[in-house]
């Protein structure tokens, strides 16, 4: 009996003790808590933007390539000495200005002598003209006459024909490139002298995909962008349509052309192509950096009054319908216009963090 008492005892002193040891833990849990409760999250530095009523036509993504109106290597027909260069790389001509003049010498002595011919075979016909007026010569004697004129005019005609040849002139205005020949220089018929480029206007070729045929039509506005010149937009207008579609990609040639006044785009130039079709969609926009993608969905912090005076974040899941120019468009049943979005900062964010709005800098 005595050694039952004793044993319970002990268990009784035993469950105090881990009484006294789990209770006073869970006391001080509760106390660091509630002191991280009081103490909170600093609020972070954040920017923001103003979510703006918009209603953008729908428009159609594309890469696309600028080609010259007008372009051509200008190359050598017939052999021969370059003897004189009428131009400097770089600089725009003329139609018609010289280029290169190539040695002529023994093709105007050929000129020369032929135009003799010529004159003397001339002189030939007039005579039997004369002659056989007054029937002292046969119709066969001033057919043969009139041959040996037609013959000699030819020969000069050649003659004339090689000497432009050997005289290479621009084709049409425009810009040119980098000489490609010297003076002394022996070219043959295909040597390349130098690349002539028209700037102005310059084609846009793109595709887009065959379900959109019925959408696309001459006259349709496009918009162009390349890295060379970041934040610029250079428009432009659908001029044909393919013929066929591709049957390898299936998808519709497209060429636009762009007035390029400026002279600032090249062909050869690629970048993206931006196509309205014309179907509007309405929403709010904002700009594209409010937006924090993720495959659980894309989301949009939204600036709002707290409890306690200060401003706080929501984390708000939105659908994006269009993206133009760094800003996308978005639904306005998710967000409202006059909406106040973070821009920048969004890492630092949670759902409810408190903020400070800094628009002069960017955090």
């Amino acid at each position: 009996m005595g050694m039952k008492k004793s044993s319970l005892l002990l268990l009784l002193i035993l469950a105090l003790v881990l009484g006294g040891i789990f209770g006073g833990k869970a006391w001080l849990d509760r106390r660091a808590a509630a002191a991280a409760a009081s103490q909170g999250w600093p609020a972070a530095t954040v920017a923001t933007a103003v979510a703006q009523e918009a209603r953008w036509d729908a428009r159609m993504q594309a890469v696309g390539t600028l080609r010259a109106l007008e372009g051509t290597q200008i190359t050598a027909q017939i052999a021969g000495n370059v003897v004189t260069i009428g131009f400097e790389s770089g600089r725009a001509v003329k139609k018609g200005e010289l280029l290169v003049q190539l040695d002529d010498s023994t093709q105007q002595a050929q000129l020369r002598s032929d135009e003799a011919q010529l004159q003397q075979a001339r002189l030939d016909l007039e005579r039997m003209e004369k002659l056989f007026a007054s029937r002292a010569v046969s119709q066969r004697e001033l057919q043969d006459a009139q041959m040996r004129h037609s013959v000699a005019a030819a020969a000069v005609d050649s003659d004339r024909a090689t000497l432009a040849k050997l005289r290479i002139t621009a084709p049409f205005g425009g810009a040119l490139g980098i000489r490609q020949v010297s003076v002394g220089q022996y070219v043959s018929p295909g040597t390349a002298i130098v690349d002539l480029q028209r700037w102005k206007p310059l084609l846009l070729d793109f595709t887009l995909p065959q379900n959109l045929l019925s959408q696309l039509r001459v006259g349709q506005e496009v918009a162009f962008r390349v890295d060379a010149f970041p934040g610029s937009s250079f428009a432009g207008k659908v001029s044909a349509l393919g013929a066929q579609i591709d049957p390898d990609t299936r998808n519709v040639p497209v060429q636009a052309r762009l007035d390029n006044a400026d002279e600032r785009l090249r062909p050869g130039l690629f970048g993206h192509v931006s196509l309205g079709l014309g179907e509007a969609t309405s929403g709010v926009a904002v700009p594209q950096t409010a937006i924090s993608y993720s495959t659980f969905g894309d989301t949009v912090f939204v600036v709002q009054e707290a409890a306690d005076g200060g401003r706080s974040v929501q984390a708000r899941v939105v659908h994006v319908l269009a993206e133009r120019d760094g800003e996308v468009l978005l639904d306005a049943k998710q967000l409202a216009a006059g909406s106040e979005v973070v821009t920048a900062g969004q890492n630092k964010l949670r759902d409810g963090a408190a903020v400070k709005v800094d628009n002069s800098v960017r955090p």
